[in-house]
C-alpha cells in the first residue's frame, strides 16, 4: 500500500464465499479477476482488496463512493470507475499471488504486514479502525 502510485489492489481472504478473491495478473497487469460473485464487474474486487492515492482522490473531487445509488455489490466499481481504468491498477502482494487481507467477520480484519511479517487485527467503527493487537 505503502507504494501505490495511483490505485493498487491485491487479494483478500475469506470474502464472497471463497478463501479468497483476487485480480487475475499477467505480465504484471490485472487481466480479470477470480471471484466469487459477478466476475463480469468492471472492478470485481472487494473494498478491502484495493488502495487509491490521495493525489488521486484530490485530482478527481466528484468522485464518490456512494452508500447509496449503487446497485448491491458495485459499490467498488461505481467508484474506480471515476478515477482509473483496469489497465493503470497496480498489483502488489507479489501480483496477486499472496492474500495481506483476511476477513474475520463484519467490520474486522486481519492484515498481514509484508515488511516484518506481523499480523494485525483491525476492527472498523463508523468510518473509524482501531488496531486491536498484534500477533
Amino acid at each position: 500500500m505503502r507504494t501505490t502510485r495511483k490505485v493498487s489492489v491485491w487479494p483478500v481472504g475469506l470474502v464472497g464465499g471463497r478463501r479468497y478473491e483476487r485480480p487475475v495478473v499477467e505480465n504484471g497487469k490485472v487481466v480479470g479477476w477470480y471471484t466469487g460473485w459477478r466476475a463480469d464487474r468492471p472492478f470485481a474486487i472487494d473494498m478491502a482488496g484495493f488502495a487509491v492515492s490521495l493525489q488521486v482522490i484530490l485530482s478527481h473531487p466528484k468522485a464518490v463512493f456512494k452508500r447509496r445509488g449503487s446497485q448491491p455489490g458495485m459499490q467498488e466499481s461505481d467508484f474506480l470507475k471515476q478515477i482509473t481504468t483496469v489497465e493503470e491498477l497496480e498489483p502488489k502482494a507479489n501480483n496477486c499471488t499472496k492474500v495481506p487481507i483476511y476477513f474475520l467477520k463484519r467490520f474486522s480484519m486481519v492484515f498481514v504486514d509484508d515488511r516484518t511479517n506481523r499480523v494485525l487485527f483491525y476492527r472498523f467503527l463508523y468510518g473509524t479502525h482501531e488496531q486491536k493487537r498484534s500477533i
